[in-house]
């Protein structure tokens, strides 16, 4: 893990790379937080599934970095059998 975070310094030194890592960057937080939640308490997709009411497909596909039709319905229900909340947060643009 290390090795991938020095890469990924180094990466993000280049302005194409940053703006595109940055611009997908929500997307992938998203899925990251689903499957650590998931993973502590040692559940597999198709446990929470059942919790949630709805098919495994749809859990692996919101724990994937490119999902892009996340609802807040499912992810305040998927949040709820992992025992979490969601928190939005709208944050202004650093000024030029």
């Amino acid at each position: 893990m290390e090795n991938f975070q020095k890469q990924l310094t180094r990466l993000r030194r280049n302005p194409t790379f940053a703006a595109t890592f940055n611009k997908k960057r929500p997307e992938s937080e998203v899925a990251l937080q689903l499957r650590r939640l998931r993973e502590a308490k040692g559940w597999s997709q198709q446990r929470v599934a059942k919790k949630v009411g709805c098919s495994q497909q749809a859990i692996s596909a919101v724990e994937q970095a490119g999902y892009r039709r996340h609802s807040l319905p499912l992810l305040n229900r998927i949040a709820a059998a992992l025992d979490a909340d969601v928190v939005v947060a709208l944050v202004p643009k650093r000024a030029a």
